[in-house]
């Protein structure tokens, strides 16, 4: 079965990134060439040309042609929710990615993933919301930009919202799969004693809007 990934605030090309993550390689030399080698290594020995790769934002810092060259050696069908930093990218450079997008929302089935014991709904966007499409029905919401700082709040947050940023717990450092931020939302709904999603919901949320 081909794969499909969630990653977040990959930052190709932007040194200081290495000052705010110490958990990155090079990050003690600030090496952004080394950096770069070994993030790129990563994508390629975990992402296959078949597999499918939501970017939930700032993957690059390189200028229009460098970025090109970069996406040219990243496999996989990538789609793009775009971050603050991703301006330049997608304007010189949107046919390498399938779509672009603010939010987006998906409904992962069964049939897809046999893995799923329900409808999986996810909401993506950059940055974390409070609120979001469907939340009162069970719905789950993927974040990235925060690298790994709001991970603690989430955690103790009522809301089944996670970052799936590259820097956060859940991710640390490699990319997270569709099973990955499954069983980490049925975790999150296990301890509270509910066997479902849309249970979930209903005794966190009742009050609110539908």
């Amino acid at each position: 079965m081909n794969q499909i990934f969630f990653t977040a605030d990959l930052h190709f090309g932007h040194s200081s990134i290495l000052k705010h993550s110490p958990k990155r390689p090079y990050s003690d030399t600030v090496d952004i060439v080394a950096h770069d080698e070994w993030l790129l290594d990563l994508w390629k020995s975990t992402v296959d040309k078949h597999d499918t790769v939501y970017i939930l934002g700032d993957l690059t810092f390189l200028k229009s042609e460098d970025a090109r060259l970069l996406l040219e050696k990243l496999p996989g069908q990538k789609f793009l929710i775009e971050g603050n930093h991703d301006g330049s990218v997608i304007k010189a450079n949107r046919n390498y990615f399938k779509e672009v997008y603010q939010i987006k929302e998906m409904r992962f089935k069964p049939t897809v993933a046999p893995f799923l014991q329900e409808d999986f709904n996810v909401v993506m966007c950059h940055y974390p919301m409070v609120t979001w499409n469907r939340k009162p029905h069970g719905s789950v919401m993927l974040h990235g930009h925060c690298h790994g700082k709001l991970d603690e709040y989430n955690a103790q947050s009522t809301d089944l919202r996670f970052d799936v940023g590259i820097d956060g717990f859940l991710a640390n450092l490699r990319f997270l799969t569709l099973e990955d931020v499954y069983n980490a939302a049925v975790e999150k709904i296990g301890q509270a004693g509910c066997n479902s999603f849309a249970e979930y919901a209903q005794n966190n949320y009742r009050n609110e809007v539908m």
